[in-house]
């Protein structure tokens, strides 16, 4: 393969500017859709008499939800099965309620009630817990400080182990799927709870570790390569590692897609921003982050193309 990236990176800094842009003003004008880690809301464990699932449950609520106005419906809920309870024991999260406290306790007891009624849980094991919103807000301010820390601690690394070009050729990739991924996230009106957080940290490293691969052939090369021309130093580095490249991003989205058709709603949020930033950090660790070097590298050490 001999495609050539740097003569045509000006329609991909285009095309990822205008990602960028769409993608800001989708956080502004509609922001994230913040789920019950963040925003608060209650949470009870519950232990069944008769053997259950996630969709049995979910089913439970939808009657409730038929049957009294709710002030969420059964989308909103997060169901989670203990490990050995033997498929009867569940953690139950739903939003908190927009009202004052004396009520909030009617509303649970009216939930609890109806959920005993029609699918009767065991009360010595029955726990419930409210999450607050400082809590949640505590929440938000830590996952802001773990993306950043990630981002400065990347580029620390980087910056040590390679050189500052290559270093910030990263880091203005891994910012880029940061954002983008974001605006996916607030566009498809994604439940932003702590497996999105998860799976947008986990992106930075995976975004990161693909861009890597690229940039350290980009300097092996310039080392051994007799080429005069950095353009084609740069385009050589990323079509030896294109293949690499590629057949990394597939058998990962292949595990993504899994996960996303058989996972269950649990972890629908999770599996759909890895599989998203996956995409994002393949296209940025080949278009973005190589051109970015390209660019901060001196016209003396790279003649025109």
């Amino acid at each position: 393969m001999n495609f050539q990236f740097m003569r045509n990176r000006f329609t991909f800094y285009g095309l990822s500017i205008s990602l960028i842009m769409v993608s800001i003003l989708l956080l502004a004008i509609r922001g994230l859709n913040y789920g019950i880690d963040f925003k608060g809301g209650s949470i009870m464990h519950v232990r069944f008499v008769d053997e259950s699932d996630e969709n049995k449950v979910r089913e439970v609520f939808k009657q409730i939800e038929n049957e009294r106005k709710l002030y969420f419906t059964s989308d909103q809920i997060i169901v989670q099965s203990v490990s050995g309870g033997q498929n009867r024991e569940f953690i139950i999260q739903y939003p908190a309620p927009p009202l004052d406290t004396a009520d909030n306790a009617e509303v649970h007891d009216r939930i609890l009630s109806d959920l005993k009624r029609l699918a009767p849980f065991s009360d010595e094991a029955l726990e419930v817990s409210n999450i607050g919103p400082t809590m949640g807000e505590e929440l938000k301010k830590q996952g802001i400080q773990a993306a950043l820390l990630s981002v400065i601690g990347i580029l620390v690394y980087l910056a040590w182990r390679f050189e500052l070009q290559s270093a910030s050729g990263a880091i203005i990739a891994l910012v880029h799927d940061l954002i983008v991924v974001l605006g996916a996230v607030s566009f498809l009106g994604l439940e932003f709870d702590i497996t999105v957080l998860a799976a947008i940290l986990t992106l930075l490293g995976y975004s990161v570790n693909d861009s890597i691969v690229v940039l350290d052939r980009i300097r092996e090369n310039r080392k051994i390569s007799k080429e005069s021309n950095f353009a084609k130093v740069v385009d050589s580095s990323i079509n030896q590692t294109l293949g690499r490249t590629l057949n990394t991003s597939i058998t990962t989205l292949l595990a993504l897609f899994s996960l996303l058709i058989i996972g269950g709603a649990s972890i629908k949020g999770f599996a759909t921003t890895l599989t998203i930033g996956c995409i994002v950090g393949t296209y940025s660790s080949i278009f973005i982050a190589s051109p970015v070097l390209y660019e901060m590298t001196t016209r003396q050490d790279r003649p025109e193309e």
